[in-house]
């Protein structure tokens, strides 16, 4: 059992504190929700984690146009209205790694099925991170969850 493998989501900060470690599997689904500085509307990018346990774009929802938005879906992607938001479905973007810096003025929560951390409050506050998923032994894993503060 210590010799196999897992996967883990982590958010690390430039000086390699781990922020976040949860581990995940082919199913797992991930969000972002914040307020856009500009437009000062609500956006939501809802990700999952596919076989090959890479981070996919699978939807964005937000509720104003322009200031960067996206409003065209890309191609075999499509759109509807829902609930007062514009919602871009079957993005299918795949990222190896999700660069964020999290500020104090507009609240960011990042959602792991299910678990929440609001990164507009310490420890994220005023950093920036990186999220990415990473192979590694059970072992290792378990050594590291059990020895942070995480």
């Amino acid at each position: 059992m210590f010799l196999s493998n897992v996967h883990v989501m982590y958010a690390i900060d430039e000086e390699e504190n781990i922020l976040i470690m949860e581990q995940v599997n082919a199913d797992t689904t991930f969000s972002s929700e914040y307020i856009h500085s500009v437009a000062k509307c609500l956006i939501i990018e809802k990700f999952e984690v596919n076989d090959n346990h890479e981070m996919v774009l699978m939807e964005s929802w937000n509720c104003s146009f322009g200031a960067g938005i996206e409003t065209k879906p890309p191609p075999g992607a499509t759109d509807r209205l829902e609930d007062g938001f514009y919602v871009i479905d079957d993005i299918n973007q795949v990222f190896t790694d999700i660069s964020l810096h999290a500020v104090p003025m507009n609240e960011q929560i990042i959602k792991i099925d299910g678990k929440q951390w609001n990164v507009s409050e310490a420890p994220f506050v005023g950093k920036n991170f990186t999220i990415s998923i990473e192979k590694e032994n059970v072992l290792t894993y378990w050594i590291k969850k059990l020895s942070s503060s995480i």
